[in-house]
């Protein structure tokens, strides 16, 4: 099946940069003057790259969305110095006082004049007309005036670019009018027809009828097929679901009570040491939240009640930490409980592990914080030359430079050999019955742990000088395949292990759901990443592909639904002396944020017919808030308790603690669905309609958010912040209280008590 999937995806990527637009040695005038050289475009994208912008707005509708998507803006404004052109041409009046009659002719004749392609194969120059020409030039002034002695743009420093930057993939000249360039790149390849067809290398996107871009009557279509897809895809799912029995089975009945759990057993000296993996994770997530609010306030007025934060945090680069920390803290607390898991699987301590998980411990330490220092550094222009190496690599989710990436990589592996150490040897035994399933189980972990860093691995084949769609493309293995997909198996592999490692569901019945969860995750999701691919790649294969594996994403992540309704059985019918209340609270919230943010949501915007309009607003900040949030923060939350509960004393965790959980559990979720429900949704929905009334560029203007009705909505985000910082607030407190009070390492003590394999199955003969 993996090989089916991934072959397709591939083969599709292969079209994608057959057909991907071309970027011009040359640009030049009719009388062949050079405008724009391939060396100004690509030193454009890397001032874009360099100075974060893809964390402030957008650039074919991706990125960050307080400031303007670039390419609709571009593209808005070369529309607009073609129609002065002809306006002073034909009748020597500026635009605006032609009757209609005669600016409907003109727009007519700049419509047609756009939509044609003058790009020439053979000598890779792409010929602009007159008007064209003009229409650039009026672009290149807007820039100018945007980006040079105008404080005013909301969230940004003055005068944030340098002029005459220096550094690598930057040529010589201004930066802001090779940036200017690298938009009207943009422009061009999103309203010019592809060669021999009557839509554009986008597909028409962004939707501006002044340019000619009307949705494809192929995304209409798609869109209703992936709705027949969806329902004819839950039949046949719910049928083998049911008839096959692919759920876990409880090991206990309620009559007979649960299984006896004891957490308080002795641990060795690298579990000890995952205490402080965790403390780091809560501050993590605590600093990534304040961002994520001072963010939120920038929204509605440049400076942060009065003080110009601007200038020393920029919403590009809050918003570059407030993504980048989201990946670190999720991932270190797997990474943690991964460390855990490792004597319990293997029955003892690994000699020196201890040494391998400090020197983890200090490496990821100085990722996170070099990685952040760099990007600070180079969005504020004190790293010149190797910026891509050491501050921002300009793509979002993968902020990181490359040597930071290495280093990510690196830890990562370092990892896997931590849990080669204690899995490998557990693999290895020759085990019948219940022992050869939970050497399975075993052996899913350990392959969804090698996942982690192999799919990441996708970050290193893009470089400032890649195509944009060549390294979207592979940004997205990143954003939806590795975060949504690996991700995702690696936590329903996880989940599946600590059910059985409780001792609450039986081994055989969790690695038969286990083959089935991931079979519907990865068969959906690595195809149902297409949907990504809409606008940038070629139409016949996305629009079909994407749209109908999009549409049946949504149905694993809502049977998850029912494991959370397993997960909410084991809470409801334990007694006061169950030990993990708290982590099965997180897991039933788990449970429903995958179905609600990750499905519904994620539904919603991935139609093609919503996603042309929709593609780049506030709708897409919930779907991201709410499987981000509520699906892997749940969840990373869940595995926190359920070690840190293992590892301290039994003392710490007293009925009044175990009420403060609760009371984060309640703040957590409260609080995420008043910022998605209650701010995100309703201002994404006033964005689309705008979208639709005036065009996709209108929709992305910072003044959209300085309406009335839409700045009350982003003030009254403000209550839902505060109770979600709440509960991170308690939990901090939590882990920090029982990091003060954790068990001694015991290594023999814990290897003498430990069940081994041996001593849970037969070995086979």
């Amino acid at each position: 099946m993996l090989v089916v999937v991934f072959s397709i995806l591939l083969a599709g990527g292969w079209l994608i940069f057959k057909n991907e637009a071309p970027r011009p040695a040359q640009i030049v005038d009719q009388q062949g003057n050079v405008l724009i050289s391939k060396k100004t475009l690509v030193s454009g994208q890397a001032v874009y790259e360099k100075y974060g912008l893809t964390d402030y707005g957008t650039y074919l509708g991706n990125g960050s969305y307080l400031g303007p998507d670039y390419t609709a803006e571009a593209l808005h404004h070369y529309i607009e110095g073609m129609h002065s052109y002809y306006a002073q041409k034909l009748y020597h009046q500026p635009f605006k006082q032609l009757s209609e009659i005669k600016r409907e002719g003109i727009i007519g004749k700049t419509r047609h004049e756009i939509r044609e392609n003058r790009y020439s194969q053979s000598d890779q120059t792409l010929t602009l007309t007159t008007a064209q020409v003009a229409g650039l030039r009026a672009m290149q002034a807007y820039y100018r005036k945007a980006f040079i002695n105008n404080p005013k743009q909301a969230g940004l420093p003055e005068n944030m670019i340098k002029l005459q930057e220096k550094g690598n993939f930057l040529t010589k000249g201004n930066k802001v009018n090779q940036l200017s360039s690298f938009f009207f790149w943009g422009a061009w390849m999103s309203s010019t027809n592809r060669p021999g067809r009557n839509f554009s290398y986008t597909n028409n996107w962004p939707y501006d009828l002044e340019a000619g871009n009307t949705m494809p009557a192929e995304a209409m279509i798609w869109t209703a097929l992936s709705v027949a897809f969806l329902v004819a895809g839950v039949g046949v799912v719910i049928y083998y679901q049911r008839r096959y029995h692919f759920d876990m089975q409880a090991t206990y009945t309620t009559e007979a009570g649960m299984p006896l759990i004891d957490p308080d057993q002795p641990i060795t000296t690298s579990q000890r040491k995952v205490a402080k993996f965790f403390v780091i994770v809560m501050v993590l997530f605590l600093i990534q939240i304040m961002l994520g609010e001072l963010m939120a306030h920038y929204y509605v007025e440049n400076e942060f009640f009065g003080l110009p934060l601007q200038n020393i945090w920029p919403f590009n680069l809050a918003k570059t930490w407030h993504l980048q920390l989201v990946i670190f803290w999720i991932a270190t607390s797997w990474l943690a409980a991964g460390i855990y898991i490792v004597p319990r699987v293997l029955g003892r301590e690994p000699k020196r592990q201890g040494i391998l998980v400090d020197t983890l411990f200090w490496a990821l330490i100085v990722v996170v914080g070099g990685s952040m220092l760099g990007e600070w550094g180079d969005i504020l222009g004190f790293i010149k030359k190797q910026w891509w190496l050491f501050g921002h690599s300009g793509w979002e989710y993968i902020e990181m430079g490359k040597f930071w990436q290495i280093l990510f990589i690196i830890g990562m592996l370092l990892w896997i050999f931590i849990l080669w150490r204690g899995f490998v040897p557990a693999m290895r035994r020759k085990m019948a019955g219940e022992g050869a399933d939970r050497t399975r189980l075993v052996t899913l972990l350990f392959f969804g742990s090698i996942a982690i860093p192999a799919f990441y691995l996708a970050s290193l084949f893009i470089m400032p000088n890649s195509h944009v769609t060549f390294a979207d493309y592979w940004r997205w293995w990143i954003v939806h395949l590795w975060v949504e997909g690996i991700f995702e198996s690696f936590a329903v592999i996880l989940i599946g292990y600590l059910m059985v490692d409780m001792k609450l569901t039986t081994v055989r019945s969790t690695v038969r759901a286990l083959y089935f969860q991931i079979t519907l995750l990865l068969g959906t999701g690595v195809i149902g990443m297409g949907h990504h691919y809409f606008w940038e790649g070629d139409h016949s294969i996305w629009l079909a592909l994407g749209a109908c594996f999009s549409a049946l994403e949504v149905i694993p992540l809502c049977l998850l639904v029912w494991e959370a309704y397993t997960h909410y059985r084991v809470y409801r019918d334990t007694t006061g002396s169950f030990p993990y209340k708290g982590t099965f609270m997180f897991l039933v919230s788990t449970g429903l944020w995958n179905a609600v943010g990750a499905g519904a949501l994620g539904f919603l915007i991935n139609a093609p017919a919503i996603n042309y309009f929709e593609h780049g607003t506030q709708w897409t900040s919930a779907h991201a808030h709410g499987s981000m949030a509520g699906v892997y923060g749940m969840f990373s939350i869940a595995i926190l308790l359920y070690v840190m509960r293992n590892i301290s004393q039994k003392s710490v965790w007293t009925p009044k603690v175990e009420k403060w959980v609760k009371w984060a559990c309640i703040a957590l979720n409260v609080g995420l669905a008043g910022m998605v429900f209650a701010t995100l949704m309703p201002v994404g929905y006033i964005q689309l309609k705008d979208a639709l009334t005036n065009g996709y560029w209108h929709a992305r203007l910072t003044s959209f958010y300085h309406q009335p009705l839409v700045s009350g909505l982003m003030w009254g985000r403000m209550p839902w912040d505060l109770i979600f910082t709440a509960g991170v607030v308690i939990l901090l407190v939590v882990v920090v209280y029982a990091f003060f009070h954790l068990k001694p390492a015991e290594n023999k003590k814990m290897a003498a008590a430990h069940e081994t394999f041996d001593e849970q199955t037969t070995p086979s003969h």
